[in-house]
């Protein structure tokens, strides 16, 4: 009996040591998803993040990976998450010189979830990637960026509660002059990150050449920005200069015109690659000097001056003994054409395209003035091609026959052109010029009236010199009417037709308004030397469907047209190299986004859905 009662004692300890050793671990472990009992922490989900670059320079676009790798066995919702459930995000961290733009999350797999039906969900690996911009006023050194991944863990039979995983990424920001290098290739290359609809990819190239130390790189982009800006309406004006000043050139023959063209064409490069350098240098924004007044005046008086010798009013010629000097190192001409393509350097300098603007920003990071004056002359010289090749080739016109008034005819419409771009170059001089302007079919009817009449009554197959007194009143009152109605239709071809924006003037002012109304705010960087700026004015804000949507933002333009204290001001304050520059920002002053140069209508759509989508 007594060895039966110690059997049962050593089953019932036996079987309690059991129990004690594993049913309260299981029980643990199942009570501790529910929040029962002590949790022990299970991993569902990690994070790391990695830079494009191994090093970040201010003023320079990076971007940011994060490779999430998710425990076997569970899934997270995916962003766009099903409606109803938590989507999986990454929250980037306030830092004031960084402002990220577009996050690109990947496609989810659709899967069958019980009682929610089909839905799309992240498991095992992704990949998330995050725009990012640092400013130029950024400080060199060390930091970490920390993010948080918002997320939910679900398995084929529970969803855990909602956490948040935070994690850093190390960042090392340095100067410009310190080469960096693209790195991860192989993480980003599971990222398809959308071009950014002002992007024209040769800025974008061109920073990486900079940043990169592919100074041979940066060289042919830069010829190549140059090439491109030629093509645009911002150098429009110096075309019929160039063919009045070859045009008219009494000597003929292919080479001599090509070689007065090369002349010229060094004017230009000389002069823009001393005004970029004076720019960056100073801080001001490139193309102020159009501004200036006595600039104008000046570059306009040259024009009119050599726009009457057209018309034979007079001749211009050196003193004898300057000319013959002149001649014993190739003739006169080629000293007038070098001066010639100086001015129009000075003429050509609003040409602000996103290449140059990423140059200046070059030039004044580094302080290296020898490196920025090359690039400038490279900027230039590919520039000036279209020039060459006009000027070659206007040369021809000297040799084609004199028949009754033929070349006077030419000389009559090289003169009736050259003034009338001296008259638009006036017309931020002297506002009268400018107020009557306009983008109408009855305008432009009576503008080409004008010089209809003009011509009729311009005699253009006789100079001034070897008519009567008579005849030059009647000629120089067609001429007169002619130049009119020429600046007219050229003027008012720049000016904004359609929908007009609801403008403010003044940059406090205008946040002062988006706060009181809960609005975004739009900073539109102008002058009215800018020819892209006017494109922005007429195209771009003109169209009725971004007019509309700009309709809800607070819109604030700045001119820029004469160098000021407040100019200045706004241009250290907003980082402006040249123009235009257009900035969207909330009403804390958060840039949501930024671009350089003309952006047609469906851009700008794109740009406005970007910014909208983000803010959601």
């Amino acid at each position: 009996m007594l060895k039966a009662i110690k059997r049962h004692q050593y089953l019932f300890w036996s079987l309690l040591i059991l129990i004690a050793i594993t049913f309260p671990v299981r029980t643990q472990a199942q009570l501790a998803d529910f929040g029962l009992g002590e949790k022990i922490p299970v991993e569902k989900l990690s994070a790391k993040g990695y830079l494009s670059l191994d090093k970040v320079q201010p003023g320079s676009q990076f971007q940011i990976a994060v490779v999430v790798e998710i425990a076997k066995g569970w899934h997270v919702n995916a962003n766009p998450a099903k409606e109803g459930l938590i989507a999986t995000e990454v929250t980037p961290p306030k830092v004031s010189h960084l402002t990220f733009g577009e996050v690109v999350y990947p496609a989810g797999e659709v899967l069958k979830l019980g009682s929610i039906g089909e839905a799309p969900v992240y498991h095992d690996t992704i990949t998330i990637g995050i725009q990012a911009d640092l400013n130029q006023t950024a400080p060199v050194g060390s930091s970490t960026l920390d993010f948080q991944l918002q997320y939910q863990a679900c398995n084929d039979t529970q969803c855990l509660l909602p956490e948040t995983l935070a994690f850093s990424i190390p960042i090392e920001i340095v100067g410009i002059e310190e080469p960096v290098q693209r790195i991860h290739e192989a993480v980003f290359a599971n990222i398809e990150f959308m071009a950014p609809p002002s992007s024209t990819g040769n800025e974008g190239g061109l920073e990486r050449a900079l940043s990169g130390g592919q100074v041979w790189l940066a060289f042919l982009l830069v010829f190549a920005g140059g090439i491109l800006t030629s093509l645009t309406p911002c150098v429009y004006p110096l075309i019929p200069i160039t063919v009045s000043v070859f045009g008219a050139n009494e000597s003929a023959g292919l080479f001599k015109s090509f070689l007065l063209s090369v002349v010229y064409v060094i004017g230009i490069v000389v002069m823009y690659s001393i005004l970029g350098v004076a720019v960056a240098s100073t801080g001001a924004v490139f193309g102020q000097i159009m501004a200036n007044p006595w600039v104008v005046g000046f570059i306009s008086l040259i024009l009119v001056t050599l726009g009457l010798s057209m018309f034979g009013v007079f001749e211009i010629r050196l003193p004898y003994s300057v000319q013959n000097r002149l001649n014993t190192v190739g003739g006169a001409g080629f000293a007038g054409a070098f001066a010639m393509g100086t001015v129009a350097g000075v003429i050509a300098a609003p040409c602000t395209g996103p290449a140059l603007a990423v140059v200046l920003t070059y030039i004044a990071t580094t302080g290296s003035l020898f490196l920025g004056f090359w690039l400038m002359f490279t900027y230039a010289l590919g520039m000036g091609l279209l020039f060459i090749g006009i000027g070659t080739f206007s040369g021809l016109l000297s040799a084609l026959p004199r028949s009754g008034g033929w070349m006077y005819v030419l000389e009559n419409i090289f003169g009736i052109a050259i003034i009338t771009m001296a008259l638009y170059f006036l017309k931020d001089v002297f506002p009268v010029l400018q107020s009557f302007l306009q983008n109408s079919l009855p305008f432009f009817a009576i503008a080409g009236g004008l010089v209809l009449i003009g011509l009729w009554l311009g005699k253009l197959t006789q100079r001034f010199s070897g008519i009567s007194p008579q005849m030059r009143f009647r000629k120089a009152g067609g001429l007169l009417l002619a130049v009119f109605g020429a600046y007219m239709l050229v003027g008012g071809i720049q000016q904004p037709a359609g929908p007009h924006l609801n403008w403010v003037y003044d940059e406090a002012e205008g946040f002062e308004i988006a706060k009181r109304e809960n609005k975004l705010v739009m900073l539109d960087f102008y002058a009215s030397w800018c020819v892209a700026c006017n494109e922005l004015d007429h195209q771009t804000y003109a169209n009725p469907a971004v007019a509309a949507r700009l309709d809800d933002y607070v819109n604030v333009k700045l001119d820029f047209t004469r160098t000021s204290e407040t100019t200045k001001a706004l241009t250290e304050k907003y980082q402006i190299p040249g123009l235009p520059v257009v900035i969207f920002l909330d009403a804390d002053r958060t840039t949501l986004k930024r671009f350089t140069g003309f952006v047609n209508a469906e851009d700008m759509l794109g740009i406005l859905d970007e910014i909208e989508s983000s803010r959601q």
